[in-house]
């Protein structure tokens, strides 16, 4: 499975996309025991690492499927990371980021 195939991502507001992790990335890494989550205010270039996840099943950084400013984090993941084990796969979102122009 690629990096590409382990998020979802939806438009939420002009220019902004909401990260998240697919039920199929869920489904590979099983239960999802840490997460190392990004910063707000941070810069993301495409393929530059995203998210640590630790999981029954691996510990992987995850790179960005979007460049852009994450304009606003999930860190209730940092205490609850389960919560990327979520059954509705569009409440296991990570960040959402202003995507650049370029």
């Amino acid at each position: 499975m690629s990096n590409n195939d382990y998020f979802w991502t939806e438009e939420i507001a002009a220019s902004i996309r909401r990260i998240g992790l697919t039920r199929a990335a869920q489904n590979e890494f099983g239960l999802i025991k840490f997460v190392d989550v990004p910063v707000e205010g941070q810069k993301m270039a495409l393929d530059m690492p995203l998210v640590a996840i630790e999981a029954e099943k691996m510990v992987q950084e995850l790179d960005s499927p979007l460049a852009g400013e994450l304009v606003n984090v999930n860190t209730d993941l940092a205490d609850n990371p389960e919560l990327l084990n979520a059954d509705n796969e569009k409440d296991a979102w990570i960040a959402d980021i202003r995507i650049s122009d370029n």
